[in-house]
């Protein structure tokens, strides 16, 4: 083989695994996320049982803007502007609820074969249905997906899994504690769960069990609303990203009197947004809106200004399996990393 048509395959072979390390490359590494623990080196004292408290992925679908500048009597009198209001929608399609309950099903299940086969039990509120901590709390069961929890988002909670919330609102949305509600669901559910959504005490009433706490976000949209010299504007497209995902460990309570603190946790969050790709084509949109101006005699008791409003629906379009394959990919990297993190801690199936 002439040495030219050589280089020529072998350029070839190069560019093809450099391709296909692209393609595979790994999206969930410790530059991206932040790992808290205390006394981690002491989960080797816990049981091999695992208790899951929460597993709940959401998958933003809609997502809306409004924003708007205020009009009134500009200087030198005579000239009045009216409100200038734009408003911008945006949604995903081809991916259905149905679709999403069985991505996250694949990701649970999978999630929880990885304990097993590091040796561990694995268990949730289905098996311990009379636990104290939950006396006063309402029992609900997956498959679950609740369009209330967080706007514009599908919250589903994976088939085979039970879990306690305070109570529900008459619209289906979720309540937990007083402390845990600070803020907002979206706010509560993805900061740090080491101290307020009980899990030491979880942990103490099953003797110490390894009891882990499970958020992850999934927005596939971004808005950019501005306004400036009269005109607001809202920019939107698709911006497909795993966000604010996190993972709690915590075994026992501290002994000390009262105190809700953990004995010992380790928790891995997500501290900046990773995007996600092959999925969306870039789209982008705009909504834009300008105060209209009216002059009025300066006689004139009473006056009337026009508002501006401009309002626009888009889509953002995907094939399902090119969705749940890459969404899949991220979440599943992300909780893989959580038990690296752990397993090299305690040694598991070692």
């Amino acid at each position: 083989m002439k040495p030219d048509r050589i280089a020529i395959k072998v350029g070839a072979l190069l560019i093809a695994l450099i391709f296909s390390l692209e393609m595979h490359a790994q999206l969930i590494t410790d530059k991206v996320v932040t790992l808290g623990q205390m006394k981690a080196k002491k989960f080797d004292e816990a049981p091999k049982k695992v208790f899951i408290k929460n597993f709940k992925v959401y998958y933003q679908l809609i997502a809306e803007a409004e924003k708007t500048i205020h009009g009134g009597r500009q200087f030198g009198g005579g000239s009045y502007k009216g409100d200038a209001t734009a408003r911008l929608a945006v949604g995903v399609e081809g991916i259905e609820p149905e679709q999403l309950q069985e991505l996250t099903n694949q990701i649970y299940n999978g999630y929880a074969d990885k304990l097993k086969g590091l040796g561990m039990e694995v268990y949730n509120s289905r098996d311990y249905p009379d636990l104290e901590f939950f006396a006063e709390d309402e029992l609900l069961d997956g498959p679950r997906i609740n369009l209330e929890q967080i706007e514009g988002s599908l919250m589903v909670v994976p088939d085979g899994f039970s879990y306690y919330v305070k109570r529900l609102t008459k619209k289906g949305k979720e309540k937990g504690s007083f402390i845990s509600n600070l803020g907002g669901a979206a706010t509560s559910e993805f900061s740090s769960s080491i101290y307020h959504k009980g899990l030491p005490k979880v942990s103490q009433e099953l003797e110490d069990m390894i009891v882990v706490d499970v958020a992850i976000n999934v927005p596939s949209i971004y808005l950019d609303p501005k306004s400036a010299l009269g005109t607001v504007k809202i920019k939107g497209g698709a911006y497909l990203r795993l966000e604010n995902a996190r993972v709690t460990y915590v075994s026992g309570k501290s002994p000390k009197p009262g105190a809700a603190a953990p004995d010992k946790y380790i928790e891995l969050m997500l501290k900046e947004p990773v995007a996600i790709d092959g999925v969306f084509a870039k789209q982008d949109f705009k909504s834009q809106a300008t105060k209209k101006t009216t002059t009025v005699p300066s006689y004139a008791p009473f006056f009337t200004v026009e508002n501006s409003s401009v309002e626009l629906s888009n889509t953002i379009t995907c094939k399902s399996e090119d969705y749940t394959r890459e969404v899949g990919k991220a979440v599943n990297e992300f909780l893989d990393l959580s038990l690296e993190k752990l397993n090299g801690y305690i040694n598991w199936g070692k």
